[in-house]
């Protein structure tokens, strides 16, 4: 069979035959929203260590080196590990999975989703912790800080503490929105559409 007779196969062949699959637009677009998701996990996985690590620097750099400091540290990396563990399973289990199902896009949709309010209630809990190292280290130093009245020094400690809070949550209210609810919002918009 030559060259010319395949193309006249081919041009009479009915275009109706060929059916390509109205979703696969959208599986594709949810596998680069997965994609982008999972590289945002993986940063996120290197920011929370080196916090981590420079909270523990935190002692001496306040000149706070006592058990009580350390026990909140620990207590901040119980808080830190656990929530993490459950959202590093999901991370490695997102590569079992081909995106070529609503079913699996489900899957990868309500596990990020739950993964994003677990992240926000320990970063909650870790804020709390890291507030109640911070108090521990001005009321242990006295020589950190010099105030000629102790009320001073109390409100100085309180305003200080309530900054960081404020600070804490609109940052965190911000990085989520930011890094993660995008990502959300796209692949929710992605499984209306393929549920019409």
């Amino acid at each position: 069979m030559n060259f010319d007779e395949l193309q006249k196969q081919w041009d009479n062949q009915s275009s109706d035959e060929v059916k390509i699959d109205p979703n696969l637009e959208f599986n594709q677009e949810a596998n680069t929203i997965i994609d982008k998701v999972r590289k945002t996990l993986k940063k996120e996985f290197y920011y929370q260590l080196s916090g981590l690590i420079f909270l523990f620097f935190m002692p001496f750099l306040f000149d706070a080196n006592s058990q009580l400091v350390w026990w909140v540290l620990l207590c901040v990396s119980a808080t830190f590990l656990v929530p993490f563990y459950y959202i590093f399973n999901f991370y490695k289990r997102s590569y079992h999975l081909e995106y070529n199902s609503l079913k699996n896009i489900n899957w990868f949709y309500y596990n990020y989703k739950s993964s994003i309010d677990i992240y926000s209630i320990y970063s909650y809990i870790i804020y709390i912790l890291v507030l109640m190292l911070i108090g521990i280290s001005y009321m242990q130093n006295d020589k950190f800080l010099k105030f000629e009245n102790e009320f001073y020094f109390f409100l100085y400690v309180f305003l200080t503490l309530l900054a960081y809070s404020v600070v804490c949550v609109w940052m965190l209210k911000w990085w989520i929105k930011k890094f993660y609810k995008k990502n959300l919002e796209e692949l929710e918009n992605i499984l209306h559409q393929l549920e019409e």
